[in-house]
C-alpha cells in the first residue's frame, strides 16, 4: 500500500478536491469557496495524497480571532476505512495547536453517526443542534473543540 502524506493544498489541487466534494456530499460547497479557503487560508486547507493523487482534504477557515470553523472534510470513496480521515484531522489539530486556537467547531448531520462518533473520538464533544441547517432540511449536530 503507497504512502499518503499530509500537506498543505497548492491551487492546482483544487479540480481533484471537486471531484472528492461532489462523491462524498448530496449538497457540494461550490468550487468558488474552495479557491477562496485555498487562497485566504492555505495554513489550514491540508490534502492528503498518494502518488500525486488528492485523495482526501480538511478545510477550516478562520471565524474570529481564536476560533476556527471546519468547513469540511472527506476522503475519496475508494480511500476511505484507512484512517486518512483521522490523518487529516490530527495534523490539523496539530496545526491548531501551534497557531494557538481556542476553540475548533465544525457541523455535521444530524443522522451521520459515523462522522460524529469519529469526532468524538477526536475529542470534540456536542454543542448544539441547528434544525433545518441542510438544503434538504436536515438538523445539523455543532461539535466543538477546545484543542489542548
Amino acid at each position: 500500500m503507497p504512502y499518503v502524506k499530509i500537506r498543505p493544498i497548492c491551487l492546482k489541487d483544487l479540480p481533484q478536491i471537486e471531484e472528492i466534494e461532489l462523491s462524498s456530499f448530496p449538497d457540494p460547497y461550490p468550487q468558488l469557496l474552495f479557491e477562496t479557503l485555498a487562497a485566504h487560508s492555505p495554513e489550514t486547507f491540508l490534502v492528503a495524497v498518494e502518488e500525486e493523487r488528492i485523495v482526501g482534504y480538511v478545510s477550516a477557515m478562520k471565524e474570529k480571532q481564536r476560533a476556527i470553523h471546519i468547513a469540511s472534510i472527506a476522503v475519496h470513496p475508494s480511500y476511505r476505512r484507512r484512517n486518512i480521515a483521522r490523518r487529516l484531522m490530527t495534523t490539523l489539530l496539530k496545526t491548531l495547536k501551534g497557531m494557538k486556537v481556542s476553540s475548533v467547531k465544525l457541523e455535521v448531520r444530524s443522522s451521520n453517526i459515523a462522522a460524529k462518533r469519529f469526532y468524538e473520538t477526536l475529542g470534540f464533544t456536542h454543542s448544539k443542534t441547528v434544525k433545518g441547517y441542510y438544503e434538504d432540511g436536515e438538523d445539523a449536530v455543532v461539535m466543538e473543540l477546545a484543542p489542548q
